[in-house]
């Protein structure tokens, strides 16, 4: 009987510690209608009975507030601040989180201009609540504040969060470089289809003839008798007399043209064949992205191999913004030297060589 009776004592002894040295803690922000933090102000606890004051604390600089151990029960908080804002709260066996204090604005009405009064201009009048002689309220002059009365920043504090707004200065940035970079993309690079290129002939003339007093003429023969030639050129077709013609040549657009040097020098290994040698551009313009293809053939001319390498010539800036050293200059030299494996263990009886190469002037 007496073990039972000191348990339950303990039971109740327990609760009522419970009851009276529960600790919870309330925690929330001050903010404007607009959802501005309140960054400046006081926050107090009193109780909702008797109006004791519980705790207090300051707003910190994002407008947010914590009050610890705190005991259940109703309570009244208040803001005070640039205004004063009160909220009831009740604390019942649990923390209070997120507990949002709105400060509501108070919309001035303007005094109503009905008589005129004398502007003051004693030394120590501070203030200009004297109202003008206009026809219409918004001729007023600004009224100004006395300087005493402006707020001023402690040296402590800062006038905004300086690192969120820089992290999202540079987003902003980053974003703007973003619009530019294409923006200047579209305007150098025009967006022209394919059937628009198609549809622009450019004349190709084959024939380029010189005459006595030094004109060139360039066009196509249509036809040609033993006194005359008929030629259809850019500006429509042109006669022309056999005895003022000195020279007629076919006439060949200046192109690229890359040979090899010899034959290639071929090591023959069980799995792969190697290849080396020398190239050359003989043409008369630079020859781009300059590759060297080899493919290796069986004795039924299936193919057992095939692969390719670019050579290494002259340092290339394109106007795509592409840079290169695959690139040929008239009359400039270049070696190769690459593997070429056998697919499936076949056995190759010969192999082809081939270059390939782009024009982009």
């Amino acid at each position: 009987m007496n073990k039972k009776l000191i348990i339950s004592l303990s039971i109740v002894y327990m609760s009522l510690c419970n009851i009276v040295f529960a600790n919870y803690t309330i925690s929330g922000a001050v903010q404007s209608e607009d959802g501005d933090p309140i960054k400046k102000g006081l926050i107090t606890l009193v109780k909702e009975s008797n109006g004791e004051e519980v705790d207090k604390t300051k707003v910190s600089r994002k407008g947010k507030f914590k009050l610890k151990k705190i005991s259940s029960g109703k309570y009244i908080i208040k803001f005070t601040g640039d205004k004063i804002e009160s909220k009831p709260i009740s604390v019942m066996d649990d923390d209070v989180e997120d507990f949002i204090i709105t400060i509501k604005s108070v919309e001035e009405s303007p005094e109503p201009l009905s008589q005129e009064t004398e502007i003051l201009n004693e030394p120590n009048v501070k203030t200009l609540n004297t109202p003008l002689k206009t026809e219409n309220k918004n001729d007023l002059l600004p009224q100004l504040r006395p300087y005493d009365q402006v707020d001023r920043l402690d040296f402590e504090d800062q006038f905004f969060e300086y690192e969120s707004n820089l992290r999202e200065l540079k987003n902003q940035i980053d974003s703007l470089k973003s619009i530019v970079t294409a923006f200047e993309k579209k305007q150098t690079m025009p967006n022209v289809s394919k059937e628009i290129l198609d549809l622009i002939k450019v004349p190709d003339f084959q024939y380029r003839i010189e005459l006595k007093n030094g004109t060139v003429v360039m066009g196509d023969i249509l036809s040609e008798t033993d006194s005359s030639l008929v030629l259809k050129t850019q500006i429509g077709q042109l006669v022309l007399k056999k005895e003022m013609v000195i020279r007629r040549n076919k006439h060949v657009e200046p192109e690229p043209k890359v040979i090899f040097l010899g034959d290639p020098f071929v090591n023959i290994y069980p799995d792969r064949h190697e290849f080396s040698g020398r190239i050359k551009n003989v043409g008369q313009k630079r020859a781009d992205f300059v590759r060297v293809v080899s493919n290796l053939f069986t004795q039924t001319t299936k193919p057992a191999g095939q692969d390719s390498v670019f050579v290494k010539g002259s340092r290339i800036m394109y106007d795509s913004g592409v840079i290169a050293d695959t690139a040929l200059e008239p009359g400039q030299t270049a070696t190769y030297n690459f593997p070429v494996k056998i697919k499936n263990r076949s056995k190759v009886q010969y192999h082809t060589m081939d270059i390939h190469w782009n024009t982009t002037e």
